[in-house]
């Protein structure tokens, strides 16, 4: 998983009616754009320090989602 700071993260719910989590990348911590990222989520404006799971995809924002477009 790689990630810029203005990505958008995004959690699936867990359960059946539950919202998806958002929040906006605002740090890469990790190597070469790998986690831990620090967000900020929407709803709230909190922040956490976040190692994305399994349940979590990344949306690029920004030139490099037009450079990945073409891979």
């Amino acid at each position: 998983m790689r990630a810029q700071p203005g990505d958008k993260l995004v959690i699936s719910g867990h359960q059946v009616g539950e919202p998806k989590r958002i929040g906006m990348i605002k740090e890469v911590r990790g190597d070469d754009g790998g986690p831990p990222y620090r967000v900020e989520w929407d709803a709230d404006g909190h922040t956490t320090l976040l190692y994305p799971g399994p349940d979590c995809t990344i949306e690029a924002i920004g030139h490099h989602a037009a450079v990945g477009a073409g891979r």
